[in-house]
């Protein structure tokens, strides 16, 4: 059997802030946060889309393949690299180059969109020369890179303020990593390693369970605790033995429950009241957390 030549979309639709036609992708979901924009881009047809940008002072665009199949040819000059992406494969694209590329479709991509101001943020945190670029290796794989995009890509599906806690969180990781991995970030001897003091403690439990309700970030949390993100999210994790966003979900699950047993609100009245997204939400992290779903917690009191 003779396979006909994959044919470019037709530019129908304009082009997305990458660069593509988005018109036929399964899946595309964006969504900023913390100073990072996060990209979702799928596309199960073996399709070729032409892609030509020119440079500009966006900053870096790192692509994580979350399945095997999809390639492209990028093109530098007199140069063609003909790349193949499997299971965490990754790239890193300078947005101040001009980009030309062919891809032919069959991917799915969680994709990270660091600016100069994120990098900068970076460099004021951990008091360290400047972040002035990211490089990898063409072949480049990342299996730390990899688990940090599948649970942002599972996250990206549930709203609310809860699930923001967890974005931010995961993106001031994927955002590290990334510095330190490919660019020029080090670890430095910030003060204080130990847990936090009582009283920063108690009023950073106070505004994470206000900002899983009102909005409130985790560098907001940080910023009243006169520390950088990452550097709150290690030294909470010390104090509590939980990361920011899993204290929460415990908080909030422990809300729900006595109203369950105190209260004859129906489970979606107690899931908008404890700031869970719905109540497939609160019945998903119940069940982690709990070991029995919402409805079986209720009837072995009826």
């Amino acid at each position: 059997m003779i396979s006909s030549p994959l044919m470019p979309n037709p530019s129908t639709g304009s082009k997305d802030s990458l660069g593509c036609v988005s018109t036929k992708l399964r899946r595309d979901m964006q969504i900023e946060n913390g100073g990072i924009t996060f990209f979702r881009k799928c596309m199960d047809k073996p399709e070729l889309e032409c892609i030509a940008m020119p440079g500009c002072e966006r900053g870096f665009l790192i692509g994580v393949s979350l399945r095997s199949g999809h390639r492209r040819k990028i093109f530098r000059g007199a140069q063609t690299i003909d790349r193949r992406f499997r299971d965490n494969s990754i790239y890193i694209r300078d947005f101040s180059e001009h980009y030309r590329a062919d891809l032919y479709g069959n991917f799915d991509f969680l994709l990270v969109e660091l600016s100069h101001a994120f990098l900068n943020n970076l460099t004021d945190e951990h008091n360290v020369r400047p972040v002035h670029g990211l490089t990898c290796a063409v072949e480049q794989e990342d299996l730390v890179l990899g688990h940090h995009a599948r649970a942002l890509a599972a996250s990206l599906d549930t709203s609310g303020a809860i699930n923001t806690l967890l974005i931010e969180q995961i993106g001031v990781a994927i955002g590290t990593h990334l510095s330190r991995q490919y660019g020029n970030l080090r670890p430095t001897d910030e003060r204080a390693k130990g847990a936090l003091s009582r009283a920063c403690a108690a009023r950073a439990k106070e505004m994470l369970l206000d900002c899983s309700r009102y909005g409130l970030s985790i560098a907001d949390v940080a910023r009243e605790c006169n520390l950088s993100r990452g550097y709150f999210i290690r030294a909470f994790a010390k104090e509590t033995g939980q990361t920011p966003h899993q204290w929460v979900l415990e908080k909030r699950t422990e809300q729900a429950r006595a109203l369950m047993d105190a209260t004859d609100m129906t489970l979606a009245q107690i899931a908008a009241s404890c700031g869970f997204a719905d109540q497939s939400h609160l019945s998903r992290v119940f069940l982690r957390i709990v070991g029995v779903s919402p409805g079986a917690w209720r009837r072995r009191t009826a």
